[in-house]
């Protein structure tokens, strides 16, 4: 016996050791294969350890809407010098693309919204005001652009003007997005549980929490059908009450299911270990089992404990686990009714 569990263990230790081994070869085998990440350009270099002002890259945004992107010929003024002794894939050059910065769609904000960041700099507000954390930023991609939080709350708390106009040429709080058609309809609930971040999933940029209720009691939810009303609507309030709330309120529940009741209630419904009543029937108007159980024979007909049994043994140490138990067990003192 000694030697088969040596065995064993030998055998154990020689397959964890075999399947780490093939984790690091797979890990090493994606980073050979997986694409190579590209020189990229960092504000944390330029900004946070060079301190450069941010005007000699985006030499036109004290002057124009716009506040340009950095030319090949900027940076070339220094990268001549220091791109002289490193590879081709590391050099400045590589971050153009027919005089075009690569990365420039990244923050790009697009015809629609009306910025200026000439008349922001006239306003004297920092670039860092905007372009929070850019010190610390190494890759230009979608996380350097500002979104329309940062915008709103800034101008609220500068008593800006902060309407929709203020800042968009179409979009409109009384004009629906394009989104909102054809089957938006069915759709709209799904996305509105995402709860994505981006600004343009954000429903209460221009409905209130009110309008979700208002609207739903007028117009039952497709999913509102016969099979949802008998069954299906238990097991939807147990995952997600939160959207039951918008409509019902919790006395609805007890209003109906005081009239009917629900097509799970049958005999020994959650058997006859569980406490399943409790955890909707709380608090229990009385005490004992007659309050939920008036129709039950009574219970003066107890089977009377064997000659054996006294009132200081467990009865729960057996009954209920090798023995039979014929009745929900709701934690009452079994003496009570079995003498």
């Amino acid at each position: 016996m000694a030697l088969l569990n040596g065995t064993r263990a030998r055998w154990t230790w020689s397959l964890a050791a075999a399947f780490f081994l093939l984790v690091v070869a797979g890990c090493a085998l994606i980073r050979a294969l997986g694409p190579e990440r590209r020189f990229a350009f960092s504000h944390a270099r330029h900004v946070g350890e060079e301190k450069l002002d941010c005007i000699i890259c985006h030499e036109s945004a004290a002057v124009a809407d716009d506040p340009g992107m950095p030319s090949p010929d900027t940076c070339q003024a220094c990268h001549d010098e220091l791109d002289a002794e490193k590879a081709p894939e590391s050099q400045v050059a590589t971050l153009f693309d027919a005089q075009q910065f690569r990365a420039a769609h990244a923050s790009r904000i697009g015809a629609e919204p009306i910025f200026s960041h000439k008349q922001h700099v006239k306003a004297d507000v920092a670039c860092a005001s905007c372009h929070d954390g850019i010190d610390d930023n190494r890759v230009v991609d979608a996380s350097i652009a500002v979104d329309m939080a940062r915008c709103t709350a800034c101008h609220a708390e500068r008593s800006l003007a902060n309407a929709c106009s203020t800042c968009h040429r179409e979009l409109r709080a009384d004009v629906a997005p394009a989104n909102h058609a054809h089957d938006w309809i069915e759709r709209h609930g799904r996305r509105a549980l995402a709860h994505e971040l981006a600004t343009a999933d954000s429903c209460s940029l221009c409905h209130a929490q009110a309008s979700c209720a208002d609207c739903h009691r007028i117009q039952a939810p497709k999913n509102h059908d016969g099979f949802f009303r008998l069954r299906g609507h238990g097991l939807f309030a147990a995952e997600d009450r939160a959207s039951c709330a918008a409509c019902h309120t919790p006395d609805s529940c007890a209003q109906c299911h005081e009239e009917t009741r629900p097509l799970s209630h049958t005999g020994l419904f959650g058997g006859t270990r569980s406490q399943h009543c409790i955890a909707c029937h709380f608090p229990l108007k009385a005490e004992g089992c007659a309050t939920c159980h008036a129709t039950t024979p009574s219970h003066e007909l107890a089977v009377p404990k064997p000659a054996w049994h006294t009132p200081a043994m467990n009865c729960r140490q057996c009954h209920g686990v090798s023995a039979p138990l014929p009745h929900v067990d709701k934690g009452d003192d079994c003496n009570a009714c079995h003498h």
